[in-house]
């Protein structure tokens, strides 16, 4: 069991990581626009390259950031459904709309990688608008399977793990029930060795 543990905290790590990567392009994204506006502003010249680097960030955040939302229950879902349902059935009904989720982003990924392994075998594929900077396309397409691949596992915590996705509790009692989850596993954590 001490295995497991590991392991997960391991995983909650690298997940964090990719999120902490994220919120830094974010900080990245916003420096870059300044010195650009800047620089503009002034007449000046300014390396063009940046520009090309604000546009693929956004993917990069996307898909860096999506496992870790996955994983704490950041990301958007709606719990009107699985609130109205008795406790036995909304676990199931939760842990079917996981599996749902789960089964989209492996298809996605399936998808996805195919494209990542095509344009890296293709020498020539390069962004058609940044050909003369030579950006190749899988670059950009490399965080779609990474990014879908996270995520499922994610979904498929929710499961196969104990926790399950909705806690039946629909609009501000949900975030009461998620602040109390946060207290439990904080409490937990500094328990544990």
């Amino acid at each position: 069991m001490n295995l497991l543990r590991a392991v997960d905290r391991a995983w909650a790590g690298l997940l964090w990581l990719m999120m902490a990567v994220a919120a830094g392009y974010i900080g990245f994204i916003l420096l870059a626009i300044v010195y650009m506006t800047v620089f503009r502003t002034a007449g000046w010249e300014y390396n063009q390259f940046v520009f090309t680097l604000i546009e693929y960030g956004f993917i990069y955040i996307l898909f860096l950031g999506s496992p870790w939302l996955v994983r704490t229950r950041g990301h958007v879902y709606i719990e009107l459904l699985t609130a109205a349902v008795p406790e036995r059935s909304r676990r199931a009904l939760s842990r079917g709309i996981a599996a749902l989720c789960a089964l989209i982003c492996l298809v996605w990924l399936w998808y996805t990688f195919g494209i990542f392994v095509e344009h890296f075998e293709d020498r020539l594929a390069f962004d058609e608008l940044r050909a003369e900077r030579g950006m190749r396309l899988w670059t950009t397409t490399i965080a779609f399977p990474v990014g879908f691949a996270c995520m499922a596992i994610e979904f498929l915590r929710y499961v196969f793990g104990a926790e399950t996705m909705h806690s039946g509790q629909a609009g501000i009692a949900n975030e009461r029930a998620e602040l109390e989850a946060t207290r439990r596993h904080l409490t937990d954590a500094r328990r544990s060795p």
